[in-house]
């Protein structure tokens, strides 16, 4: 009898994990996936830069290029980025970067802005 009861508790734990890691697998990437975009990344590194995170800044900018390497917003990201640490050099290699990749009025115009806010920064110094 005493068997018989450790082999329904295994049973029923092992088909609990099942359940569980068989529901939840599929759902987990599916939102981790969606969430893994250039522009997400892009977002999210703004709202780093505004809140003086450079760091955490400069890496969702870089995932974003790393996951769209023609994205123009995550090098003008970057640039920006770079500017704010007080790397200049870097960061205007990063906006003409983002100036070659640029596509549209919209992203021609944010590198524009960003190359005018990396002079800004680099008078103030």
């Amino acid at each position: 009898m005493k068997n018989h009861h450790a082999d329904m508790t295994n049973l029923i734990c092992s088909m609990i994990c099942i359940f569980l890691f068989s529901a939840c697998g599929p759902i987990g990437a599916y939102h981790h996936t969606a969430l893994d975009t250039p522009s997400r990344h892009v977002d999210n590194g703004l709202k780093f830069l505004q809140i003086n995170k450079i760091d955490a800044a400069v890496l969702e900018f870089s995932r974003a290029a790393e996951l769209d390497p023609d994205y123009a917003p995550a090098f003008t990201g970057l640039g920006l980025a770079y500017g704010r640490m007080g790397d200049f050099v870097s960061g205007y290699e990063y906006i003409e970067l983002a100036a070659k990749k640029a596509r549209g009025y919209e992203q021609e115009s944010a590198v524009k802005d960003a190359r005018m806010q990396l002079d800004t920064l680099r008078i103030k110094r």
